[in-house]
């Protein structure tokens, strides 16, 4: 279900995806309003799940984590409880940054980030099998991020 987002209300999240952590008064000086009042949109903002996380992005190459992998999965089987487990599968593994369920050939596509090709390796062994409902998968190792952003731009 969509939320109705007024200016201010979008004024205010295109701010936060930029820093989440802007002191509430800079927020509500930049949207003009008081900060009562961008305390509480952001809260219902919160509240009816338009703002679902608030975190800091890493660079994964600065932390030991400098492969990244899309990777697209074909399911050997597409029934409803196949594919659910294997979301809540992908959900739990720390390296898959992104899962999505997809059309055309493939059924879902990852974002993997590893250290390096041996933990890549290791992953894909230990959770793109037969067992897990994964029919086959192709690997495609990123070169360069020439823009790598979560913000969704709000006008």
């Amino acid at each position: 279900m969509s939320h109705i987002l007024d200016d201010t209300d979008k004024a205010i999240l295109n701010l936060l995806q930029d820093d989440a952590t802007l002191p509430l008064k800079t927020v509500a000086e930049r949207v003009h309003v008081s900060i009562a009042t961008a305390q509480r949109r952001i809260q219902a903002l919160i509240d009816s799940g338009v703002i679902t996380k608030q975190v800091a992005i890493v660079d994964p190459n600065k932390v030991g984590y400098g492969l990244t992998a899309v990777v697209m999965i074909e399911m050997s089987r597409s029934n409803t409880s196949m594919q659910h487990r294997f979301e809540r599968l992908m959900h739990d593994q720390p390296q898959v940054m992104s899962c999505y369920e997809v059309s055309g050939d493939a059924d879902f596509m990852l974002m993997v980030n590893a250290k390096n090709m041996n933990d890549y390796h290791e992953f894909t062994r230990n959770l793109l099998t037969y067992e897990n409902n994964v029919r086959s998968f192709k690997s495609q190792f990123v070169m360069n991020f020439t823009k790598s952003g979560t913000k969704i731009l709000l006008d």
